[in-house]
């Protein structure tokens, strides 16, 4: 028999469906058309108001009573996207007697080539092309020409059927029910009477689409979700599916009566990561977590997991979650640990572009060391060499002299040997830079700074936090005035401590955390030794052992999530800096004419943004606060 297919939504099924099947069957003698309802035909990507698959299939089969027509659910039954070669073969696998032919509207000829496997379907079938007298193809042809081959668009000018299409269409139906306009006239009796008995297309009825996190302002109304299995518990007709969406999880009810026992049975085996889209109605209940849950009653499996999901909801070894951190990035700790790293990132630019300062941003590859020569990245750079940059201040002292205040906000390399739970090879870095600014005017805003960005994310993410089972108490108090000390006092409170803490040395990690034990929020440790901070810090004018540096400490053992100053502006001084570094004086030529010509008191400071994430996270490790981190050991995935 030869058998011409008709695919659609038919959401719903009405008489311009039934007038193509005739008219086709009957200019080409087919034995018989078959309707085939898709989830998702591949012209149209989504529909809010799509009636569930076995109601689209019923109202289908109400249509195609009379004889030379019939209804196929093979479509609705398949995973995957619809009308493809995987359709065809398992047609022909179903009912290897038959000969069979596409139908497909003159306005879709033009969407061919993005049909999965286009040129290979018109090549192992026919399709016929239905067109309204006067349409002209030409344009739909010459688009798949080009990407198709010519003989493939030939193929389509040879089976053409012209026919005067009724004027209605699914989406005036459907509008129409919405708006209480006539709309039975469009559909044959069966049909109208199975869209009042099910009360399809009603206001309450349409889907909105929304996300799991703003499920609750849609109490009572049908929602459509899409995301992934996060996990599924079945009992019976019962099916508890937790689905996440990137925005959180919510569990939703799967009840085998309202979507049917082909679709549950399917429901039933899907795994942890199958990809979904559902439909129901949102019900606020304070039992269910997030207080909010969906009572599905249409679901739609976009892909399958192939095999078994490697990061189970169990324990797992560190090593394994790094090397599988693309996938260990689902996972709940992880995914609000990275939701609050975007909402930090949004209050920096917010901070800044709220108080006038130009973003401005620095280059990667710089010609020399800005802070030292022992932890560069040396990168071959044409016929010459280069640095992965160490920092962008340089730059923004010099974009400072031309906007008063400016940031840049960037990745940033680090080739230190490190393997402690603070170090990152690559990290990112915000290093604001303000014109005729002094050390008080730096610590000033590192203060506004830091209680700005803590205090927004208490505001804004505290369902993260909650997650991330961390105690906000100490977060709490980050609320300036900070307290500050100096070097001198930093190391006599060491020394009272009992550790073995020498003048002149830098900070361990076991000594800011013994000096930040002291205090209930940051504290800021000021004019340090000249001898261990950058070239370019200006000299404590009461004292020349100093410079006007500034660190950060954070609390709860965090460690330094800020480290800046007052700039040196004395043209000598940086000259003799800079050999005393033993750092090429050519590379530095551009910097110093920042003292020539207008110099001003300028200073700024750079904070490190996994550190700070790792911080108000509660996180042990900087690396969990970045997506992919790269460490000495670590550079996959």
């Amino acid at each position: 028999m030869r058998i011409g297919l008709l695919g659609g939504s038919f959401n719903p099924p009405h008489r311009g469906h039934l007038e193509v099947a005739r008219t086709v069957r009957k200019a080409l003698g087919l034995d018989e058309v078959w309707l085939l309802p898709a989830s998702r035909p591949p012209h149209k990507p989504g529909h809010l108001d799509m009636a569930p698959p076995a109601d689209r299939l019923n109202m289908t089969r109400l249509l195609a009573r009379e004889p030379g027509l019939e209804a196929c659910a093979v479509e609705l039954q398949r995973p995957g996207p619809s009308y493809t070669v995987d359709t065809l073969a398992e047609l022909r696998r179903l009912h290897p007697e038959h000969e069979f032919s596409f139908l497909i509207g003159g306005d879709t000829v033009g969407e061919l080539p993005t049909w999965k496997d286009a040129a290979r379907l018109l090549r192992e079938t026919a399709f016929v092309v239905v067109c309204r007298p006067g349409y002209e193809l030409d344009e739909g042809l010459a688009h798949v020409a080009r990407e198709l081959g010519e003989d493939l668009a030939q193929r389509l000018r040879e089976r053409v059927v012209t026919m005067e299409p009724r004027p209605e269409s699914s989406t005036a139906i459907r509008r129409a029910i919405l708006e209480g306009a006539p709309w039975e006239h469009n559909v044959t009796d069966d049909v109208a009477d199975y869209i009042r008995a099910n009360g399809l297309y009603r206001r309450d009825f349409v889907a909105t689409s929304a996300t799991v996190r703003e499920l609750k302002q849609y109490d009572g109304q049908r929602v459509e979700l899409q995301g992934w299995v996060y996990k599924l518990r079945a009992k019976g007709k019962i099916a508890f599916l937790h689905l996440r969406d990137g925005s959180g999880v919510v569990q939703t009810i799967v009840n085998k009566n309202e979507v049917g026992e082909e679709s549950y049975a399917r429901i039933k085996g899907l795994t942890q990561e199958a990809s979904i889209r559902v439909r129901g109605t949102a019900k606020l209940d304070e039992r269910a977590p997030g207080g909010v849950e969906v009572a599905v009653d249409d679901v739609e499996v976009i892909s399958e997991v192939e095999g078994e999901y490697p990061i189970s909801l169990q324990a797992h070894g560190i090593d394994f979650l790094l090397s599988h951190r693309h996938l260990w990035l689902r996972s709940t700790q992880q995914h609000a640990t990275l939701r609050v790293r975007s909402e930090v990132i949004q209050a920096i630019h917010d901070f800044f572009y709220a108080r006038q300062f130009v973003h401005v941003d620095a280059p990667v590859f710089t010609p020399a060391a800005c802070e030292g020569t022992t932890n560069l990245f040396e990168v071959k750079y044409f016929d010459d060499t280069a640095y992965l940059t160490q920092s962008g201040q340089l730059y923004m002292e010099a974009a400072a002299m031309a906007h008063g205040k400016v940031y840049c906000f960037g990745p940033t390399f680090r080739a230190e040997r490190s393997k402690t739970r603070r170090h990152l090879t690559e990290f990112w870095m915000v290093e604001p830079e303000m014109a005729f600014a002094d050390l008080d005017d730096v610590m000033d805003l590192a203060e506004e700074f830091l209680e700005s960005i803590v205090q927004r994310v208490l505001t804004n993410c505290q369902a993260e936090l909650e997650t991330l089972e961390r105690d906000t108490s100490s977060l709490e108090k980050v609320k300036r005035p900070f307290p500050r000390i100096t070097y001198d006092e930093a190391v006599k409170l060491l020394q009272e401590e009992g550790l073995d803490f020498t003048w002149g040395n830098d900070l361990g990690a076991p000594d800011e955390t013994a000096i930040s034990a002291h205090f209930d929020r940051p504290v800021l440790i000021h004019r340090w030794p000249k001898e261990i901070k950058a070239f370019y810090m200006s000299p404590d004018p009461e004292d020349e052992r100093l410079v006007l540096g500034v660190d950060v400490i954070a609390p709860e053992g965090a460690g330094e999530v800020i480290g800046g100053g007052q700039r040196a502006t004395d043209l000598t001084f940086l000259l003799e800096q800079i050999a005393q570094h033993e750092l090429p004086q050519e590379a530095f030529e551009w910097y110093l004419d920042l003292r020539r010509y207008g110099s001003v008191p300028h200073g700024g400071f750079g904070l490190g943004l996994e550190r700070l994430v790792a911080w108000i996270c509660g996180r042990e490790h900087v690396r969990e606060a970045i997506p992919f981190p790269r460490t000495l050991y670590r550079k996959e995935p």
